[in-house]
């Protein structure tokens, strides 16, 4: 009985084993979401990284939000010798929740399929993004040690030219706005990434008191001002401002009259310091600026408001509380 019980205890714990193995491989063959990943958020839409783990799979479908995408091919030798088990995309997230599935084929056979929720920020305001997602990073030595095969994972503190820097491989989107920051522009990524540990790269520092590091001039004005405007007093920098570069000028993250009345939105809404003729208020775009005469530039709230404060209230450019003064910028007749 006890050479029979041992026998019957050796092929459970052999089918248990080959359970275990089966589900050992199943699990290694799974697709890693590597960046973003499952219930994250992001502020970019710039990389959709995955792991095949497995070389099976020749084809490769990625929906978002209900919208299939076409089927990529993934198996061929010149795609295996370029990218081995990777698979790297430019996403086009909505703003928002982006409810993602990712489709492997072997074939004509869907062989496996693999979900995530990514949030899309688009917006200033970080304390609007719903507390289930958490925030992402690629450089974590977890996920860069899937990189690390192809790509240098080290950022000098100033690269100088495109060719030095490790960065632009990956990050050359932010080389394509108009008007870009100086330090982005000479590949000094480093000069700002400089956190190291589990959030390599992380700016360690935000705001004015990283902004202000090279831009000491205006944060000695800034700081000498009577009446600061809000964001300016708070060392908010990056709310109207990218640090990176922007199709606007200054780096903006947006027309001017756009970023002033996402706060202010009662200018836009009723009539603003007078009535016209016509019954409206005072114009706020569509004409040159009288105030800059030949620069080419549109009037906008920064005709008579200083964006970053004053000494006197409402910021006037005149520097006068006199409202008359203001207006004689312009009219002076």
């Amino acid at each position: 009985m006890a050479v029979k019980f041992l026998a019957i205890r050796i092929r459970t714990l052999t089918v248990a084993l080959i359970c275990l193995l089966a589900f050992t491989a199943q699990a290694l063959a799974a697709m890693t979401f590597i960046y973003p990943d499952d219930k994250s958020w992001v502020v970019r839409s710039d990389h959709f990284i995955i792991k095949l783990n497995t070389v099976d799979v020749t084809g490769v479908r990625v929906n978002v939000n209900n919208v299939p995408g076409d089927l990529l091919e993934v198996g061929t030798p010149e795609y295996r010798k370029a990218f081995r088990d990777m698979l790297i995309l430019q996403p086009l997230w909505d703003p928002g929740k982006n409810q993602v599935v990712v489709e492997a084929f072997k074939g004509e056979e869907r062989v496996e399929t693999a979900t995530a929720e990514i949030f899309y920020f688009v917006g200033n305001d970080y304390a609007l993004i719903p507390p289930e997602y958490k925030p992402i990073s690629l450089h974590t030595p977890e996920r860069e040690k899937v990189c690390v095969h192809c790509h240098n994972m080290s950022a000098a503190a100033t690269a100088g030219v495109e060719k030095e820097s490790p960065c632009f491989t990956c990050h050359r989107k932010v080389l394509t706005a108009r008007y870009v920051h100086g330090p982005t522009g000479t590949y000094s990524c480093a000069y700002c990434h400089t956190g190291t540990g589990r959030m390599k790269y992380a700016v360690t520092r935000r705001g004015g008191a990283l902004c202000y590091d090279c831009h000491t001039d205006r944060g000695t004005v800034f700081k000498g001002f009577k009446y600061p405007h809000g964001p300016v007093a708070a060392g908010m920098c990056e709310y109207c401002h990218d640090p990176h570069g922007s199709f606007y000028a200054m780096q903006l993250r947006g027309s001017v009259n756009d970023i002033c009345l996402s706060c202010h939105e009662s200018v836009r809404k009723g009539i603003h310091i007078v009535r016209t003729a016509t019954g409206e208020g005072h114009i706020l775009s569509g004409r040159p600026d009288p105030s800059k005469p030949g620069s080419g530039r549109e009037m906008s709230c920064v005709s008579c408001h200083d964006p970053h404060g004053g000494d006197v209230r409402y910021y006037f450019q005149s520097k006068a509380e006199d409202r008359m003064a203001l207006c004689q910028l312009c009219h002076n007749k």
